[in-house]
């Protein structure tokens, strides 16, 4: 992991934990209250996927500078506020931080997949392409289901634990959906090509490369490396 990911990870992953109200910028003394600068919280929505895309670096960079995971004003992490923090990173093609985002939703456990929200995002692109990412959190917690790991799980088994979970019938597995939204986006009219981080592109809807799941809304991208440990 790089040492920019590594930082911007630390601060997505603590975002939440206290309250923004008496928040102290970092190095500050305990009197100096934290004043609001909008450039420490993510627009929310985020830019359209074409506007990410310009100029990755800089969008990125943006991304790191940010103090907060959610707009200004909200003091408790929603899955919305995920799912975008998801699509920004696998638009960038940031494997590290959006494998890391995946692993925080799926230690959330009260958030099934099938229940974020409908974003009923304005930009037809931006909208494909979070549905997609649906699909590729479903994907990425059901792989992880088949092993035998369960969300609801507590961090700490004991052997006995392990060995009944991973000898579970599969049709009592807690396989994940993708939410009844993201079936219904339609898919764009136009493809929308999604360059890797260092700008290449797939040759076309028959690249085998290509994730079936955003071709099916219209977007042709590189398939992510989305499973984790």
């Amino acid at each position: 992991m790089s040492t920019k990911s590594s930082v911007l990870w630390s601060k997505v992953r603590h975002i939440f934990r206290q309250s923004r109200k008496n928040q102290f910028e970092e190095g500050e003394g305990a009197g100096d209250v934290y004043i609001p600068n909008p450039d420490d919280y993510p627009t929310f929505p985020p830019l359209p996927p074409r506007d990410l895309f310009q100029d990755r670096i800089k969008q990125f960079d943006k991304i790191a500078a940010r103090k907060f995971g959610g707009p200004q004003g909200e003091y408790e992490d929603k899955p919305l506020y995920a799912l975008y923090r998801f699509y920004e990173f696998v638009a960038l093609d940031s494997v590290t931080n959006y494998r890391n985002c995946l692993e925080a939703f799926w230690r959330k456990k009260n958030w099934p997949v099938h229940e974020i929200p409908d974003p009923q995002d304005p930009d037809p692109e931006r909208y494909a392409f979070l549905a997609g990412c649906t699909y590729l959190i479903v994907r990425a917690f059901n792989a992880r289901v088949k092993l035998g790991l369960d969300r609801q799980m507590p961090s700490l088994l004991i052997p006995e634990e392990v060995e009944m979970l991973r000898n579970r019938p599969d049709h009592l597995r807690p396989y994940e959906r993708v939410p009844e939204w993201a079936e219904k986006v339609t898919p764009l009219e136009e493809l929308l090509i999604v360059p890797t981080h260092e700008g290449e592109v797939l040759t076309g809807k028959e690249d085998k490369r290509a994730d079936a799941d955003f071709l099916a809304k219209g977007i042709l991208l590189w398939t992510p490396h989305i499973f984790f440990t």
